[in-house]
């Protein structure tokens, strides 16, 4: 009988991919005009540009963005956040992250960090579990990474992140192989309690650890596909430094074609996140039949062979990378950057004193409407409200306890009336604030971010982003809820 016949066992993989970029793009040339003076060398990394996260922005927003430019979160049994700047040391930044695309409880989350390879062990973490049938797992990384100013290391890094949907069906890329080597190799590193990393010497790092060690783990996974290094079209080897993408793949017996564009001219190299943003770049551009081979560097090296599948086309994301590359605000203001990245301490004056004490009770109750921005329907006249409450506000109903959740943070709107204020305390003055409306109905104040004045007006299209609503300095306390942006 056809139910007795062995079937071939399914190879898991890539279902769905996406990414997110921040808007603007801080000028090299801006950071090596302020810093020349102390150290010339700077300008040889003058080129180019590097992502630069908002005030309100760090790895737990960004992950939840790149997650929802993927398109299929929801279909995830666990979330995983790889990262070396996760906000919160103790609370699980993954089950945020959940919390804000509304995955429900009944799901594992769980935090990957402690190096580079973050993102690449997470992802084989995930292929493991995908392939034993727990369910697809969204893996998303995220970096938003301190540096001291004027060093190399703030030139040529970036903020970003990537998110993947990995299944245990065929999907959009299967994994054909893969191999780790492990090793205490130093490049840099930070301790606990500090603020920025501190870096070897780039010969050191490039010969002893990128042209020794990735190349013994893209063997390895080379034999364990049993694919040619010669047949491998795209190549992903995530380095800041200058020529070594080219060096390795060489060294691999890669032609020097397939090496991917390390994006740092145009990103920045985006911590334990660049492999996978790397990966969502070459996705975005890939043919079926294609053999890509993914590595992670850190303390040794994760090294994936994936072949793309017939279901490439269809699966893009909302963005992707392209899309987000083409969202761009130059920004050469160097002090503004420094102060989003908390580097310097500014004196922000009196109305920036304000102690809020965070309310942990009355946020838990009420988590469902702050991080998951979802509000309510009603069931007897159809009529859509945020925040959900046990009346329904249209006054021809005015029923009771008739409200079903209804989520509204995908949902389009445009801005009805705003505020820009200059008195009261923001870091990226003048505060905006003002009314929503959303598509289908419903209205609510929220504040504005990412607003370029000489385009936002009154009808302007905004869509709602996950962001930080207040830092809690004396705490470390990070409150999230959701903003609008211009869409």
């Amino acid at each position: 009988p056809a139910r007795l016949r062995p079937r071939r066992a399914a190879l898991p993989g890539i279902a769905a991919f996406g990414a997110y970029l921040p808007r603007r793009r801080l000028q090299r040339s801006a950071i090596a005009e302020a810093n020349a003076w102390l150290d010339a060398s700077l300008r040889a990394l003058a080129r180019g540009e590097r992502t630069m996260a908002n005030w309100d922005e760090d790895p737990v927003t960004m992950a939840v963005e790149a997650a929802r430019d993927m398109g299929k979160a929801g279909e995830a049994a666990a979330v995983v956040l790889a990262s070396t700047t996760h906000p919160f040391a103790v609370r699980q930044n993954a089950g945020i992250v959940a919390e804000a695309l509304t995955l429900g409880r009944h799901l594992r989350t769980m935090d990957v960090g402690g190096g580079l390879r973050a993102a690449t062990t997470a992802l084989l973490s995930a292929l493991d579990s995908a392939a034993a049938g727990r369910g697809p797992v969204l893996v998303a990384a995220a970096e938003r990474r301190k540096a001291r100013a004027g060093s190399p290391m703030e030139m040529l890094s970036g903020d970003g992140a990537a998110a993947l949907l990995v299944d245990g069906a065929d999907g959009i890329a299967r994994l054909a192989g893969a191999a780790t080597v492990s090793v205490d190799f130093i490049d840099h590193f930070r301790a606990g309690g500090h603020d920025f990393d501190y870096d070897w010497e780039d010969r050191w790092i490039r010969d002893e650890g990128w042209m020794k060690l990735v190349p013994e783990a893209v063997g390895r996974a080379l034999a364990h596909a049993g694919v040619a290094a010669a047949d491998i079209d795209r190549m992903i080897v995530p380095s800041p430094l200058r020529r070594v993408p080219e060096s390795v793949a060489e060294e691999c017996g890669v032609a020097r074609e397939a090496v991917a564009d390390p994006l740092i001219g145009t990103v920045g190299q985006c911590g334990a996140a660049h492999p996978l943003l790397m990966l969502a770049a070459v996705l975005a551009q890939a043919e079926p039949g294609q053999r890509i081979v993914v590595t992670g560097f850190g303390q040794g090296c994760d090294a994936l062979v994936f072949e793309v599948g017939g279901a490439i086309a269809a699966s893009q994301p909302t963005l992707g990378m392209p899309g987000w590359l083409a969202r761009r605000v130059e920004e050469t203001n160097y002090a503004r950057f420094l102060t989003y990245a908390g580097v310097v301490e500014r004196e922000y004056g009196k109305r920036a004193e304000l102690d809020r004490s965070p309310a942990l009770t009355a946020y838990y109750r009420d988590r469902e409407g702050i991080t998951g921005f979802v509000g309510g329907a009603c069931g007897r006249c159809g009529t859509v409200q945020y925040p959900k409450s046990r009346y329904c506000v249209n006054p021809q109903c005015r029923a009771r306890d008739t409200q079903e959740p209804h989520p509204m943070a995908d949902l389009p709107a445009r801005v009805k009336t705003f505020t820009a204020d200059r008195l009261v305390f923001s870091m990226d003055p003048p505060a905006y604030f003002g009314l929503v409306e959303f598509e289908g109905g419903g209205r609510t104040m929220v504040d504005f971010t990412d607003v370029e004045p000489e385009t936002f007006d009154v009808g302007t299209r905004v869509a709602m982003r996950f962001r930080i609503k207040h830092r809690d300095a004396r705490r470390g306390m990070r409150q999230y809820f959701w903003k609008a942006a211009p869409a």
